[in-house]
């Protein structure tokens, strides 16, 4: 039957299809109001696909919570795997049955015994099941074109939804089209729906478009089709009003002008009707009173029929119907036919029956009582539980979710109980925590306070809910987990316990009862050593080391992993315990010895297949590539941490990743990818619980405003990230508060950046002299001292430099003491610094730091000997104002014009009195007429240090005032 109207967005989906049949997999995102044709489009590009040869697979979804997780999935894929040559499906799923057959029961039927999956760790067993889908898919799409219909997808679930998103992003040159059916107006309640939007977006294979209404013309050719004869148009503009071109309206709407005889043939050669407009009932307003009006027309048999099917679901079988009604299914079947022919219901392939449209199933449930409709459900539970469902019913992971749905709604809170803690351990296992986080709610919900398997069910609640990013909620279930536990004296269960709360605390950055949790579980563990204890000392060592800096018992701990990890001979407890190691030996500044740590780490977690690990071990491969200003190894470790993270779809692993690209990109000189990576991160730091990455993407965009010279809107961003950094405590806030410090004397703050110096080295003095912690705040509180010209804090700093000397903490050290050696004129100390500091920069392609080096060069040239060094000095500027326009600085270049003009003037006299370069520099400018703020403009220090000079030259020339110092300048040749 030819497709009335449509044909704009008919020939979207072809071309797309065309696209995607070339090897390009594209997605279409379809959105329409309830009744406007998006399934009678979709059966149209699925009919024109199936003639070209496509592989044509459908699933949707529907509104209940006993919709079990990848419902989309397990339709499509299902229908094909039930109804595949044995041999083709055998080829297709290949190495990846174990993993299809967590959630496609069907395909142990079909292929007999399936090898059971290694155990994995939730992460990986999902990426696993992820790859298995994409790779099928794929396998499936490789000889022919594939279109892949999903429906109804406002009610979609957002375990679905990442696995499209996955099979998007790992396979664009599939070739399949997937297309995406949603209700307009519908798709802002599902947040998992508007992320996978997004995605799909950013990923760029989507294209949007919107069934709308059609035409009066298009409303004509519907009614002449569907009534074998012309309305007349005083009848077509009646319908069309009254419709708003919906044809799911204008075909009610003629229905019940027909069954009124309100519909009058018209005599002549050109037979029409028209429209007996007194006799002519309105349509009630609203889909559902539309449809009600429809359910009038039928038996009160059929209605029955249709009310007892809309509670087992949008798709049911006949049997199971018939069990639940207490009817043959002969009879059932017969009255059923009154509502296939009324378009209600249609027959699918397999046998099942579904509704043509869920707001039809979704009136007939609510028209049902609640008393009637609590019985119904328990009637469907006792038929799913028996041996007579056929072979068209769900299983599995579907029967679960549907046998605990119904039983919990009858009232039966054994069964219900039973079967929602079931299909939580399923959804678990499916590797869907959100809805094994909804099952272990009902089933908590339905036991009695001093059930015995409370304690259990709010573990696996507890558990469920960190993996679905939800640690608040994981707290609360988590921490009422170890309480039950310890009432009934169940000392391992009280362990792991407090060990999970222990993790969901440390996510949401509350340090303290992070650490009471784990050190509850570590005294409990102890008891039985074992692989527990090697988890909880790898954890807390972490806790102890990475964010509240106490290494000494930190290291300790994880030493102690180490060595049980070793004792116990496996391989996924060494790897960690090796990684944690070997990070803390980073971060207590042993570089070398802690490096090659976690490169064992990294190697042992990739040979154990633990994806997860090596993710992590990249990570703190990261920071140590950082400090020692590797930033091509870091940029290196970086893209395969993020890799990983998007494979394995955890949000929780991605929390930094692209906040760190950003700033590496900026450092080199790539400051377009800084923003793009700045903004992935914006969509990800939304999702999380944790305020942590939230308050580092800020202070990653004010560092690359930073960059540009764009003081004040770093100091913004700086200020918004330290407010997230003092919600977690003074352990954090002493890696961060020098970026304040250092931007407000930028800015000629004098006042406001030394408070925030006096506060950092207050700060400074609990941290552990010599660690890592120490010499990010050591680094800026150097460079804002050299910005302030406070020469008293350089001595300070000056002598705990050294300990990080050839290490880069977003300065590089050698160039920092380079700078004070100059000013202490040490010169061949100077020159070894800072030769050392150049080679590292442009090793590195530190677009960042290279400026800041040559122009320290050109300072200790044109100190040691201005007249001999003048033109190289020149040339270090020049160089040096290049690099700042490739930052987009024009600030910090216009400053080095300023610098480079002076050296232009003519050469100045010997100094005379004595006078340093810096203190000649200043009574040149004085003797030319510049203010303080002038000099301080110029000079790029601030108008104190200007002060502290002008009262060095007034010693030094044995004068008073600025005039006796104007007059000594003239006197000497200087003006």
């Amino acid at each position: 039957m030819r497709l009335i109207g449509r044909q704009r967005e008919l020939s979207v989906l072809w071309d797309q299809y065309q696209r995607a049949a070339t090897g390009q997999l594209r997605v279409v995102l379809l959105a329409g109001e309830p009744g406007i044709g998006k399934t009678t489009l979709l059966d149209a590009l699925a009919a024109r696909a199936s003639a070209d040869g496509a592989a044509v697979l459908r699933g949707g979804a529907f509104e209940a919570e006993g919709m079990p997780p990848y419902l989309p999935f397990l339709e499509a894929l299902g229908q094909y795997i039930r109804a595949a040559p044995l041999d083709l499906l055998r080829a297709q799923t290949s190495t990846w049955a174990p993993a299809l057959a967590a959630i496609f029961p069907e395909l142990g039927l079909r292929l007999g015994e399936i090898p059971q999956q290694y155990p994995l760790p939730a992460e990986q067993a999902r990426l696993r099941l992820f790859e298995a889908i994409a790779a099928f898919l794929a396998a499936i799409t490789g000889p022919r074109p594939g279109l892949l219909i999903f429906d109804d997808q406002q009610w979609a679930d957002p375990a679905s939804l990442e696995v499209l998103c996955y099979v998007a992003g790992r396979q664009p040159s599939a070739r399949l089209l997937v297309v995406v059916a949603y209700r307009e107006g519908e798709a802002e309640q599902n947040g998992a729906l508007q992320r996978a939007v997004a995605e799909l977006t950013r990923l760029r294979v989507s294209q949007s478009i919107t069934a709308g209404s059609l035409t009066a013309g298009e409303i004509a050719e519907l009614a002449a089709r569907a009534l074998g004869a012309p309305l007349d148009p005083s009848a077509i503009h009646r319908l069309f009003a009254q419709s708003e071109g919906n044809p799911f309206f204008a075909e009610e709407l003629l229905g019940v002008w027909n069954e009124a005889e309100a519909l009058v043939r018209l005599p002549g050669e050109d037979e029409a009707f028209r429209l007996d407009l007194p006799a002519a009932p309105s349509l009630p307003p609203g889909i559902a009173a539309a449809i009600r009006q429809r359910l009038s027309r039928l038996a009160p048999e059929t209605v029955t029929l249709l009310q007892g099917a809309a509670i087992i679901g949008r798709t049911f079988d006949v049997a199971v119907l018939a069990t639940v009604m207490g009817q043959e299914p002969e009879s059932v079947e017969a009255w059923l036919r009154e509502a296939v022919r009324a378009r209600l219901l249609r027959v699918e392939p397999s046998g099942a029956v579904a509704f043509s449209h869920d707001k039809i199933r979704e009136c007939l449930y609510d028209e049902v009582t609640p008393v009637r409709r609590q019985r119904l459900h328990g009637f469907i539970g006792r038929a799913l539980e028996t041996d007579a469902v056929t072979p068209t019913a769900r299983a599995g992971a579907r029967r679960l979710t549907d046998l605990a749905y119904h039983f919990t709604r009858s009232g039966d809170r054994e069964r219900g109980t039973g079967y929602a803690r079931q299909a939580a351990e399923q959804a678990l296992r499916a590797f869907a925590p959100h809805e094994a986080v909804a099952h272990y709610e009902t089933a908590l919900a339905l036991i009695e306070p001093q059930d015995p398997r409370r304690g259990e069910l709010l573990l696996g609640l507890g558990g469920a809910a960190i993996l679905a990013g939800s640690e608040q909620q994981a707290t609360v279930a988590l921490a009422a987990a170890r309480d039950w536990f310890r009432e009934a004296g169940d000392t391992l269960a009280t362990a792991r316990a407090s060990y999970r709360l222990g993790q969901a605390w440390w996510r949401l950055e509350e340090l303290v009862p992070a650490r009471e949790g784990f050190e509850t579980a570590l005294a409990l563990a102890r008891q039985q050593p074992g692989a527990d204890l090697v988890r909880v000392l790898v954890e807390l060592s972490s806790l102890l080391g990475v964010s509240l800096n106490e290494y000494q018992q930190s290291v300790a701990y994880s030493r102690e992993a180490l060595d049980l990890a070793r004792r116990l001979d496996q391989p996924r407890l060494l790897a960690p315990a090796s990684r944690t190691l070997g990070n803390l030996l980073v971060r207590s500044n042993d570089l070398a010895g802690g490096v090659s740590l976690l490169e064992e780490a990294l190697a042992e977690a990739v040979a154990a297949g633990d994806l997860v690990e090596e993710a992590e071990c990249h990570a703190c491969l990261t920071v140590a590539y950082f400090w020692r200003g590797e930033l091509h190894h870091c940029r290196e470790t970086l893209e395969r941490r993020a890799a990983i993270a998007a494979r394995v779809h955890d949000l929780y692993q991605l929390r930094h990743v692209y906040s760190w690209q950003a700033l590496c990109h900026a450092m080199q000189g790539r400051l377009a990818e800084s923003e793009q990576a700045l903004a992935r991160e914006q969509t990800i730091v939304e999702r999380l619980a944790s305020p942590e990455p939230l308050a580092y993407l800020r202070l990653a965009r004010g560092g690359l405003a930073f960059q540009r010279g764009e003081y004040g809107e770093a100091a913004s961003w700086f200020d918004q990230a330290l407010a997230g950094f003092r919600a977690i405590g003074p352990s954090t806030v002493v890696w961060y508060l020098g970026f304040s410090a250092l931007v407000q004397a930028m800015q000629g703050q004098v006042a406001t950046a030394r408070a925030a110096m006096d506060e950092l080295e207050n700060l400074l003095a609990s941290v552990p002299v010599g660690t890592m912690p120490a010499a990010e705040p050591l680094a800026f509180l150097a460079q804002t001292a050299l910005v302030l010209g406070d020469r008293e804090r350089l001595t300070r700093y000056a002598s705990l430099l050294p300990r990080y000397e050839g290490q880069f903490h977003d300065f590089l050290i050698d160039r920092l003491l380079g700078e004070v050696e100059t000013l202490d004129e040490n010169w061949p100390a100077a020159e070894r610094h800072l030769t050392t500091a150049e080679t590292a920069a442009r090793r590195a392609d530190l677009i960042w730091e290279l400026p800041r080096v040559l122009e320290a060069r050109a300072a200790l040239l044109l100190a040691r000997d201005s007249r001999k060094q003048l033109a190289r000095a020149v040339a270090l500027l020049e160089e040096a104002g290049r690099l700042f326009e490739r930052q987009a600085n024009s600030r910090e270049a216009e400053r080095l014009r300023g610098r480079l003009r002076l050296l232009a003037e003519p050469t100045p006299p010997p100094r005379p009195a004595g006078l340093s370069p810096r203190e000649f520099e200043v009574l040149s400018l004085v003797a030319a007429g510049k203010s303080n703020r002038e000099i301080a403009e110029t000079l790029f220090i601030s108008e104190s240090t200007v002060a502290h000079h002008l009262t060095s030259i007034y010693t030094k020339a044995g004068v008073d005032n600025r005039a006796g110092a104007v007059a000594f300048a003239i006197r000497h040749g200087l003006t």
